[in-house]
């Protein structure tokens, strides 16, 4: 490069005139942005992740909490009972093909209405009959003989005893009578909490937070050049007749080159001009990247690289900024940082 008194600057840095007072003086007045976004987004992914995990804990943990008593079950066969028993037809069954045929029946006595109107009157707190039923369950250990009966309440004391009420009418039942009888494999029951469960909810916690991160990402990510900036500025570049010019990202890795390649070919001192608010960090970085290269006249007309911001770009600045630009200066290019 030259300086305005035909000398060359042996440092290869371009000269102070070089870069119009316009574009330094009333871009550096303003809010600068700088061009990296990631930090800023990876911050924010991860403040919003953190936030939708404790936002789901913490419902789970405003559950009202809920309870289960769990009793035992177990076939056995009485004392008179032999290995095969004649029923009333006379046919001969085994003391298996008894408990085989009678246990899955327990799920249905447990359901009746008369066994869970006369649990809820024996056991104080207890819920009506019919909310009682939904939260009442019976499992089937295949093989074995025994059965498990589970009954939900909110209270733990109360779910405890309604298990053992429970179980104790299903054994009154004598469903295997005269072969067996079914007796309680714990006289007390075990009772665990059921909601909120924190390990799912922990689990479904992870989940969301990772959805939110994520959605937050691809809210703010820093978009590719967008046709919409560029092709105004464009548009206003060929209006004043300024042009061609051409596209650049700002993005681009192989933007200085691109657009060395277009300042070698027009000859002449190059300009870098901002043409929206917050770009001056992009103005300057790109000026110096630009400083080293054919040495021409400075009295030149100079080419131009306009540089616009991809989610602020308004035609308004972009017209004002060509028209500050001395007359006869060329636009090479439209760079959308």
């Amino acid at each position: 490069m030259t300086t305005t008194d035909g000398r060359a600057r042996q440092d290869g840095s371009v000269p102070r005139e070089s870069v119009p007072p316009r574009a330094v003086d009333g871009l550096a007045a303003r809010t600068h942005r700088p061009r990296r976004r990631w930090p800023r987004i990876t911050a924010v992914a991860v403040v919003v992740g953190i936030l939708a995990a404790a936002v789901v804990i913490g419902v789970s943990a405003l559950l009202p909490p809920s309870y289960t008593g769990r009793v035992g079950l177990l076939a056995l066969p009485t004392e008179n009972s032999g290995s095969a028993l004649l029923n009333q037809s006379g046919v001969s069954t085994s003391y298996g093909e008894v408990v085989s045929l009678a246990m899955p029946s327990i799920s249905d006595v447990v359901a009746s209405p008369t066994l869970l109107d006369a649990v809820s009157r024996a056991v104080p707190g207890s819920p009506s009959a019919d909310d009682l039923a939904s939260g009442v369950s019976v499992e089937l250990l295949s093989g074995s003989g025994v059965a498990r009966v589970s009954v939900a309440a909110a209270d733990p004391a109360v779910a405890g005893k309604l298990a053992e009420a429970v179980g104790n009418e299903v054994i009154r039942a004598n469903l295997l009578a005269p072969a067996g009888e079914l007796r309680l494999l714990d006289p007390r029951a075990t009772v665990l909490q059921t909601s909120p469960d924190m390990g799912l909810a922990t689990g479904i916690a992870l989940i969301a937070g990772l959805v939110a991160a994520g959605a937050a990402v691809l809210v703010m990510r820093p978009f590719r050049a967008r046709p919409g900036a560029g092709h105004a500025a464009l548009e206003a570049v060929t209006l004043a007749g300024r042009g061609p010019a051409t596209l650049l990202d700002g993005d681009d890795p192989a933007l200085v080159e691109r657009a060395r390649v277009l300042v070698r070919a027009a000859d002449r001192p190059v300009r870098v001009v901002g043409a929206s608010p917050g770009v001056a960090d992009s103005v300057l970085a790109l000026q110096s990247d630009l400083a080293t290269g054919p040495r021409t006249e400075s009295d030149a007309t100079p080419s131009v690289l306009v540089v616009v911001d991809r989610a602020d770009a308004r035609r308004e600045d972009v017209d004002d900024a060509l028209g500050a630009l001395p007359e006869g200066a060329a636009v090479l290019a439209v760079v959308v940082v």
